[in-house]
């Protein structure tokens, strides 16, 4: 793969399929989704579509309320929202929505469609690689 650049479309830093879990997934089930697929953030999917997004955080509150993670279902913790940009959008429009929305994990679509999830990891490894390989004044 060649150097993704600040200024090259989002869509290039989509890698894994997205990780999906239902909105009747229990907590725990959704952890150990989280886990296994070694992700911060699932999309919440059922027949109709994308339904919103589950992340690690949303475990933690749901662990600092002391729900039962057997018993409590993803679509009472998850955010309905879906911050979500366009594939072609730049990484540095990327990374500005996710500042302006405080969040980590971003769903990247293609009309409209996610078709991907990319995290401020993957915008921060852009911008250190652009970085470390601009000339020195």
């Amino acid at each position: 793969m060649s150097v993704v650049t600040l200024n090259d479309p989002i869509g290039r830093l989509v890698g894994a399929p997205v990780a999906t879990i239902t909105p009747t997934s229990t907590l725990r089930e959704a952890a150990n989704a989280l886990a296994a697929d070694g992700v911060g953030l699932l999309v919440v999917v059922d027949p109709r579509g994308v339904r919103g997004v589950f992340s690690e955080r949303d475990v933690v509150n749901a662990i600092a309320e002391d729900v039962d993670l057997d018993d409590a279902r993803v679509r009472d913790y998850a955010t309905s929202d879906v911050i979500q940009v366009e594939e072609a959008a730049s990484v540095l429009d990327a990374a500005a929505a996710m500042s302006d929305a405080q969040v980590r994990h971003l769903a990247v679509a293609r009309r409209g469609v996610v078709t991907g999830v990319v995290s401020i990891r993957d915008v921060v490894r852009v911008l250190v690689d652009e970085q470390r390989s601009s000339p020195e004044d």
